[in-house]
């Protein structure tokens, strides 16, 4: 298995480096720009699923030096998963996080801070009693032009007879009091596999984009053009997609940026981590290579699986995974003149890299710009 090389210019640093004995599993990070300062958070236990599961938060100073994360209080004895840092529209940051023992019966849980994240609230359920997991469920909201909040959500369900993925947008018109949700319809006819999941939203005037995760070997785009009150068929992009976490920033040149593993096989390898630029959200070039698989980073080498396996056994409690070869579930925002990015090293530990902005430029045209999207 070989991959292209990290790009010229492209630093990268820890957040949290492993721990030597690498008993530890830490996963999904999310990432929030704070005045001068960086907050991320990500989940952290045994592996995905298992009670000691627990979100951890730690911020970067304006000195540029990541302090040792703290756990977010919990006393409940159950799985925490996938943690959302958002801006709430009261001038708040937000943490969101799943909590449940099994991914098609989580709820979605809420700690805020009024302090730029220094100090969390106790958690409660972000919609008392609904059995659905409501809000984010791996990239954060986005604020619409008409003052609306919009959460990028989805559902599994997974059971005897096969696993159904579903996704939606959770819309707020009263700050994150009370949520309504709006369905991303999908033709399930022509899949293969279980559907989207996790998307990743994008706001420009009235329009709300989102890119999908899903298990047809590319991610999946639909386009709302009322400020998210409805949103078409999710239809196939030209962006390989292997079934993991991607995220989406919009670029002060006007352009989009996904961060994602460019593999068009369905739990496929997780490597290399790329940047692709896109115009539009369908058509996307590859811009920039994060990890590459091979780079050391400090005195941990990084590795590649075995060319016969991912290593990825997917459940309802959980992915099973030794991480081996494994740079995946990106968040990103724009700070200055880069575009920063945080991602799941190995299972292990979580890096923060830094991607100059000049490298991320209008992509040249497509020739598959004309292709029939009906298929990947």
């Amino acid at each position: 298995m070989t991959s292209a090389a990290i790009t010229a210019g492209v630093t990268r640093e820890w957040v949290v480096a492993p721990d030597r004995a690498g008993a530890r599993q830490r996963h999904a990070s999310t990432l929030l720009a704070v005045d001068d300062r960086l907050l991320c958070a990500w989940f952290a236990g045994t592996e995905e699923g298992t009670t000691d599961n627990r979100i951890y938060v730690a911020a970067r100073d304006a000195a540029n030096t990541w302090q040792a994360p703290s756990p977010i209080r919990s006393t409940e004895a159950t799985a925490h998963w996938n943690p959302v840092l958002a801006h709430a529209p009261n001038g708040e940051i937000w943490l969101f996080f799943k909590r449940g023992d099994r991914i098609s019966s989580w709820t979605t849980w809420l700690c805020t801070s009024a302090d730029g994240g220094l100090s969390w609230s106790d958690a409660r359920e972000l919609v008392s009693g609904d059995t659905d997991p409501r809000g984010p469920v791996k990239n954060p909201p986005v604020l619409a032009s008409d003052g609306a909040w919009l959460a990028p959500g989805s559902t599994e369900t997974w059971n005897a007879t096969g696993t159904v993925w579903e996704s939606f947008v959770d819309r707020s018109i009263d700050g994150g009091l009370t949520w309504q949700k709006v369905a991303i319809p999908l033709d399930r006819s022509r899949l293969t596999g279980a559907g989207v999941i996790q998307p990743a939203l994008w706001a420009a005037g009235t329009t709300i984009g989102a890119l999908l995760r899903s298990s047809e070997g590319c991610a999946f785009v639909s386009i709302s053009t009322d400020n998210g009150r409805t949103f078409p068929s999710a239809l196939p992009s030209s962006l390989p997609n292997n079934n993991s976490g991607l995220t989406v920033a919009s670029l002060p040149n006007g352009l989009l940026a996904a961060v994602h593993n460019p593999s068009t096989t369905s739990w496929g390898t997780r490597c290399p981590l790329s940047v692709a630029v896109s115009a539009d959200g369908h058509d996307w070039q590859t811009a920039v290579v994060i990890e590459d698989g091979r780079t050391p980073l400090g005195a941990f080498a990084p590795s590649l699986p075995a060319a016969s396996t991912t290593g990825f056994e997917p459940r309802d409690a959980g992915v099973r995974t030794d991480g081996i070869g494994e740079y995946s579930y990106p968040a990103a925002v724009v700070v200055g003149e880069h575009l920063i990015v945080t991602y799941t090293w190995q299972r292990r530990a979580i890096v923060c890299a830094a991607v100059p902005l000049n490298l991320l430029v209008q992509p040249q045209p497509n020739r598959k710009a004309s292709h029939d999207r009906t298929n990947c």
